[in-house]
């Protein structure tokens, strides 16, 4: 004889059970797809030539931006610098291929990474910014160092001083423009159940970069009078550009204000010579009309100078308009700021502190008066 068996729902639990079984049936019927990321693969191969780089680097950035203005972004920091594969959904692309990663970079800033009109490379504030209680610190940073006021010039209005620009690292860079990716997702994931299809259906691109330097080099060579009574030189300029546009290629309208430092010193003749030095920077505001023709903003470059005498206490402070007195040299990437011994800053006779004459190396600054001789 079967038993049978019974068994008894309370009522007051039975509204409970029916939704519990319902919301089992749901999940049951309604389960999530299962997605996974496209990246692992990678139909995207990317050859980069350093042959025109300033050195050979140890990890590379390879960085695109979508062409819809949608601000998507990918991008991929890696030591294989010379091939890497990438995985890029379909669609348009500006990329840009340069060395190293935008963290290891101290002095430059990249902005608007999410536009590929916009895009730049952009210098940090510098470490040293000036004093406003030295006399000096006015005639190089504040409102006696520029011509007339200028886009990009910031103030500090903990100081009144201008913002002083740190020089920029090297950087080397090459532009991929109207990147068209034919296979691949519309983003970063593709359907676990469909990853075997989606990978047959990659159809391989080949990328080729080949980055370049695209910093210039600023040199400042400045005739001298009475050459053998200085002690020190302290010096600005105004006017370089401030950052680089990356897709455009070119540098920016802003400006900046740097310091200059590492001054030689080089005998010409009698108690005449020649201070010089060189820096690194994104070379002169620049613009490109209809026709292509570039068109450098010189009329507001400015070079302030500031000698300290060898008596230690006196000091002379001049200020050059450089527009009639620079070169600018493409092939080389090279701005050259030159004072003509006619236009040549000429120190006066001082007794020499504690007997000591003219010194060939320039020696570190230290303050004394000020005594105004301004060109």
């Amino acid at each position: 004889m079967k038993k049978r068996y019974t068994i008894y729902i309370n009522k007051v639990w039975l509204p409970a059970w029916v939704i519990l079984v319902s919301l089992l049936l749901t999940n049951c019927s309604d389960r999530r797809d299962l997605w996974v990321l496209a990246d692992e693969y990678r139909q995207l191969e990317l050859v980069t030539d350093w042959s025109e780089a300033d050195e050979y680097p140890g990890g590379m950035t390879a960085w695109f931006i979508a062409n819809d203005y949608s601000g998507y972004t990918y991008n991929t920091k890696t030591a294989e610098v010379e091939h890497t594969w990438l995985a890029l959904p379909r669609g348009g692309y500006t990329g840009f291929v340069f060395d190293y990663s935008p963290e290891e970079y101290s002095h430059n800033e990249f902005i608007y990474m999410d536009d590929p009109e916009k895009a730049q490379v952009h210098l940090r504030p510098s470490a040293y910014q000036p004093d406003p209680n030295d006399s000096v610190n006015k005639e190089l940073f504040g409102s006696e160092a520029v011509s007339k006021p200028m886009d990009g010039l910031e103030i500090d209005p903990n100081t009144g001083l201008y913002i002083v620009k740190a020089e920029p690292d090297p950087i080397n860079l090459d532009v991929l423009g109207d990147v068209e990716i034919v296979s691949g997702t519309k983003g970063d994931y593709v359907l676990w159940n469909k990853r075997k299809e989606y990978e047959e259906s990659l159809v391989t691109q080949t990328l080729y970069a080949k980055p370049k330097p695209i910093l210039w080099r600023l040199r400042v060579e400045v005739n001298v009078k009475g050459i053998y009574y200085m002690s020190n030189l302290r010096a600005s300029v105004v006017g370089l550009a401030d950052g680089y546009w990356m897709t455009k290629g070119q540098h920016t309208e802003e400006v900046c204000i740097r310091e200059l430092n590492n001054w030689e010193t080089r005998s010409t003749g009698d108690n005449v010579g020649i201070v010089s030095t060189s820096t690194m920077s994104f070379g002169l505001p620049e613009n490109v009309n209809t026709r292509d023709v570039i068109t450098y903003y010189i009329r507001d470059l400015r070079l302030n100078l500031s000698f300290l005498l060898r008596d230690e206490e006196t000091v002379k402070n001049y200020h050059f308009d450089c527009e009639p007195l620079v070169e600018v040299n493409e092939d080389q990437l090279l701005v050259r700021i030159y004072i003509p011994l006619d236009m040549a800053p000429e120190l006066p006779y001082v007794m020499p502190k504690n007997g000591a004459g003219f010194d060939a190396d320039v020696t570190p600054w230290e303050n004394g008066g000020t005594a105004e001789a301004t060109m």
